[in-house]
């Protein structure tokens, strides 16, 4: 009783973070970013290690010709590293903005690019090479639109835009301009007045702070909030603090997507791109612990690098079931995509598998700081992002040290060492207690009735819509897919597709049924108010969900239309 009362407890305090408006507007606007940082680290990695001229290209390209072909890449990283904070501010506010129901989200989202600017120093100060300083005004240097301004967008961006709404909706601040004018004008009128006040009130913030502190807006920030906090993310203890977390809130069946992440990866983005900046401009790179360093070294496999308790039971698994199990979800594995094995091996609750998925990561961690540290292998300059397999993902990060790519096999070596034990244990008691007997009996008698239904049934489904979402609509997009070969094999003209939970509010008018994938079960109601109880919200089944079972959950979301 005293369990299951602490548990609800984080499950309703995880589901209260995890529904904050910023705290989901800042993650959904760092996925949409990714993209641009992916782009960035691979010509990163194409400038300064391909096209180096002391590179792979240098004995066939001229100096002078490897030289004007980084040209190229300069300018994609100006228009992707450079402008990271510039695009933040413009994301947040717009998700913010249209989380709070406002009817125009770009108005919000400009008025927050606004406030950025103001907040900019007027002047900067640049040194020469000859080492002279020089002030210069009307510029605003990359320094402070890449990675340093990355925390100035983000407070820009929700104090703007809440300062703007507010202004909007309160009545004292309304303009009256009769009952004569039309609504057009009054609408245009009231959205003229709270763009002037919104701007004009952090002009005057910033006019303050550079009277009263002799200092900008920027600095404040820079030297008050980011710095501690990517010191904080960037130091062994505390990063190995807040992955724990996130491994202890999987295993429980909560997403840290939502609560975790928004912590933790903004300073270590900021601490990334420092790393970018300084490889790229030849200096030695700052930082061990960045945002790839968590995916190369503590997530093969996904969260818990539960790649290597496949292998494992690839290699000494004695339950035809789980080598079976460990097929079905190796592929989407590679790629780090191991919600399947949380749920369906499981990990969740399965206080043996806890164990291992909780510590292992933070072994590995330890070890790939100190290797780094020591010098041993290159620290990490290139964004990759998450999906990429190990492996790869150390060549890259690493910008083509091959020493990266052999920890990354040390590491994942030694998790089969350390999940085997656990394995073998758990396994033992299976066999012990008949489980496994027992649950093969549960799934025979599930498919029996499964596939028993009445074939024309399905039809009922012809001209639906059915949603599937997860944290980032990956791993339901497996399931999405095996969903659509089912129904396309009975000539069912069902509509099945996959989104992350962020886009939920742009798409659910669209469905009959959401289904959930295991990851945010504990979201249902959340999201069901959210929208409206426009249609049912239900979680997948887990078991169909970890065998990837198509055919079941379609049958499964069947019942719903049966009951219309």
């Amino acid at each position: 009783m005293f369990q299951s009362s602490i548990l609800g407890r984080i499950t309703d305090a995880s589901q209260k973070m995890a529904a904050e408006v910023h705290l989901r507007s800042l993650r959904d606007s760092c996925i949409i970013a990714v993209p641009f940082l992916v782009l960035a680290g691979l010509f990163i990695m194409l400038n300064y290690v391909i096209l180096d001229t002391n590179g792979l290209l240098s004995n066939f390209l001229s100096t002078e010709a490897l030289l004007r072909l980084r040209n190229i890449g300069e300018r994609i990283l100006n228009g992707t590293m450079n402008i990271l904070s510039l695009m933040l501010v413009i994301l947040v506010a717009y998700h913010v903005a249209s989380k709070k129901k406002h009817p125009t989200p770009v108005i919000p989202a400009m008025v927050a690019l606004a406030v950025f600017y103001v907040l900019m120093p007027l002047e900067t100060t640049q040194t020469l090479a000859n080492g002279q300083e020089i002030t210069l005004s009307g510029i605003v240097p990359y320094a402070c639109t890449n990675a340093g301004g990355v925390f100035l967008a983000i407070l820009t961006a929700i104090l703007s835009t809440n300062l703007f709404l507010w202004v909007s909706k309160c009545q004292a601040l309304q303009i009256r301009l009769g009952d004569d004018v039309p609504p057009m004008v009054v609408q245009s009128f009231q959205a003229m007045f709270s763009i002037m006040l919104t701007i004009a009130s952090f002009a005057l913030a910033a006019f303050a702070v550079s009277t009263l502190a002799h200092t900008e807006v920027q600095a404040l920030i820079q030297r008050l909030i980011q710095a501690p906090l990517v010191h904080l993310t960037t130091n062994l203890p505390g990063f190995l603090v807040l992955t724990t977390l996130t491994n202890i809130l999987f295993a429980l069946g909560i997403h840290p997507g939502g609560i975790i992440n928004p912590v933790l990866e903004p300073p270590l983005l900021v601490a990334m791109q420092e790393n970018m900046a300084a490889f790229a401009s030849g200096q030695i790179p700052p930082h061990i612990i960045v945002l790839p360093f968590r995916d190369l070294y503590g997530h093969m496999g996904g969260t818990g690098s539960t790649l290597a308790l496949l292998l494992a039971v690839f290699i000494r698994s004695k339950l035809s079931s789980h080598r079976k199990f460990s097929r079905t979800v190796i592929a989407p594995g590679l790629f780090n995509i191991n919600e399947p094995v949380i749920f369906g091996f499981p990990v969740l609750y399965n206080p043996l598998m806890m164990i291992p998925f909780i510590v292992y990561p933070q072994i590995n961690f330890i070890i790939a700081y100190f290797s780094t540290s020591w010098g041993w292998v290159s620290k990490i300059v290139a964004y990759v992002p998450w999906s990429v397999p190990p492996f790869i993902s150390g060549w890259l990060g690493s910008g083509g040290d091959y020493r990266n790519v052999i920890l990354q096999a040390v590491l994942l070596a030694l998790g089969v060492i350390i999940y085997m034990p656990f394995l073998k244990a758990y396994e033992s008691a299976m066999i012990k207690n008949r489980n496994e007997k027992v649950i093969d009996e549960i799934v025979a008698e599930q498919n029996a009735e499964t596939h028993g239904e009445d074939a024309e049934g399905i039809h009922l489904l012809d001209g639906k819509t059915i949603i599937l979402a997860c944290n980032e609509g990956m791993s339901t997009s497996l399931m999405a897919s095996k969903m659509r070969k089912y129904t396309e094999s009975q000539s069912c003209t069902l509509t099945v597709y996959a989104v992350n939970a962020g886009k939920l509010a742009q798409e659910y008018e669209k469905a009959q049924l959401i289904l959930l994938g295991p990851q945010l079960a504990y979201l249902q109601e959340t999201i069901a108010q959210e929208i409206n109880h426009h249609c049912p919200v239900v979680p997948i089944d887990p078991q169909h969900f970890s065998k990837l079972d198509g055919p079941a959950a379609v049958h499964a979301a069947l019942s719903f239309f049966i009951k219309e």
